[in-house]
């Protein structure tokens, strides 16, 4: 957690130094480590993954690790009603239990009888790993960060900002076996899914190749580049590119997407208040990506499209699109990364201008071919 505290405000700094108090505390109360080669008799297996879309995006990469490992093993997911989708269709995944709250989620997932329990939540909560622990599972295992691994008798891997998130929890996953291969993110959209939503684009307008799907918004507001230089940047392309424009938004969303579509001189198609399916649908029917550092910019990545994201106070490499294909744009400023969810300043967005975004979109049509 060495990275919490450089440059960053004293709010930040004391809850570096209680995650480290609290993690020496603890310290005393973690039990014998079960070796990977005592692990015997997986038939079921959880993952605990119910927070953001991108996080589940980056895990899939485990389920495919896990059934390498545990052929024969139904892999059960604890999704929430937000990310849940994402892992739909995916033959890695037998079912997905929707997390309802601490005591109804550990009540169902106790009566499934749990033998191995992986935590992928890499943040500093408790909670989590508080479910792996009461789980009822013989092994249990996840990242081990202030003291969480008191909850664990598998041996984890500790999260360094050093390697994207996707290959520190394919790491995790090969702790149980290092033979596992190397896998990406995937999504698994059906035949149906794609050819309705390239439907709805025709329907929308959008027969102008290629298509830029452009992505406003963000979990955290400070991760949201300002909605003015979205609206001038979506004319530039409409304008200088002749390319097909489709904005996206999310749950609450609709405001800032509102916001650019006020300012544009044209009407921008966007696509709103649908199904996540809908949206990854019409993401894979469009050519390029750029937005902020966000889920779709995971979902657009592990579609295959090029990618260009704005980024902000966010750790890197943790947090960046999987692959090569991808452009980020980023200002290394003495305060970041920060980490936090709300800035009052938001240097480090307001200093990337719509001409650098404008040229790293350009060169990515250039290196693929579309101008």
């Amino acid at each position: 957690m060495g990275w919490l505290s450089m440059g960053v405000p004293l709010r930040d700094r004391l809850r570096d130094v209680y995650l480290r108090l609290r993690g020496y505390m603890l310290s005393p109360f973690i039990c014998r480590r079960i070796g990977p080669r005592e692990v015997r008799g997986v038939e079921r297996i959880l993952f605990i993954r119910y927070d953001r879309i991108g996080d589940m995006v980056l895990s899939t990469p485990a389920f495919r690790a896990v059934k390498a490992i545990f052929p024969h093993a139904e892999v059960i997911v604890l999704a929430s009603e937000r990310n849940h989708e994402v892992i739909l269709h995916n033959p890695h995944v037998d079912r997905i239990i929707i997390y309802k709250g601490p005591l109804r989620s550990i009540g169902e997932i106790r009566r499934l009888g749990i033998d191995l329990v992986i935590d992928l939540i890499n943040t500093y909560e408790l909670g989590p790993a508080l479910i792996a622990y009461l789980s009822g599972a013989r092994y249990r295992m996840g990242f081990e960060v202030a003291g969480r691994e008191v909850f664990f008798n598998l041996r984890g891997a500790r999260l360094e900002p050093v390697k994207q998130l996707a290959e520190h929890i394919l790491d995790l996953v090969k702790s149980l076996d290092g033979g596992v291969g190397e896998y990406r993110p995937e999504i698994f959209l059906t035949d149906e899914e794609e050819e309705r939503a390239e439907r709805l684009l025709q329907e929308m307008g959008l027969d102008l190749r290629p298509r830029i799907v452009v992505h406003p918004g963000g979990y955290y507001q400070s991760q949201r580049w300002p909605a003015d230089r979205f609206a001038r940047l979506v004319e530039r392309i409409r304008q200088d590119l002749r390319a097909g424009v489709l904005m996206i938004g999310g749950v609450g969303e609709e405001v800032i997407i509102g916001r650019i579509k006020g300012i544009c001189r044209e009407d921008i198609p966007s696509l709103t208040g649908v199904s996540l399916r809908e949206t990854m649908a019409a993401i894979s029917r469009c050519d390029l990506f750029v937005g902020n550092n966000s889920g779709p910019l995971h979902i657009a990545s592990t579609l295959g499209l090029p990618t260009v994201s704005i980024v902000g106070p966010t750790i890197t490499p943790l947090w960046l699109p999987y692959g090569s294909n991808h452009i980020v744009l980023r200002k290394e400023l003495d305060c970041s990364p920060c980490t936090r969810g709300v800035c009052r300043d938001h240097t480090c967005m307001e200093s990337i201008p719509v001409e650098e975004v404008f040229k790293a979109l350009v060169l990515q049509m250039e290196r693929f071919g579309y101008c």
